[in-house]
């Protein structure tokens, strides 16, 4: 950590609004690179996690497409402002 610290230092990088315009692009591009890795890494993950979810609100959807009136008398489907309109 001290070795990140006195690298720091050396740069001189201060508040965001101090850094020159090469350093905030260099740093833009570099998170924007970043993030797109860890989303590669994390997004398959993200669909395992949520495949039942996603199963069971296709499975809602296709109920509430026969069966509307039937879904809308559930209490907390009926909340849903878009899904029973009164």
């Amino acid at each position: 950590m001290e070795y990140l610290n006195e690298l720091l230092a050396r740069a001189n990088l201060g508040p965001w609004d101090s850094w020159s315009m090469q350093y905030r692009v260099l740093a833009v591009v570099v998170g924007l690179l970043v993030s797109y890795w860890v989303l590669q890494l994390l997004l398959p993950v993200v669909f395992r996690v949520l495949r039942p979810f996603v199963f069971l609100a296709v499975i809602l959807a296709a109920v509430w497409a026969l069966f509307p009136t039937e879904v809308c008398s559930i209490e907390v489907l009926s909340k849903i402002p878009k899904l029973c309109a009164r």
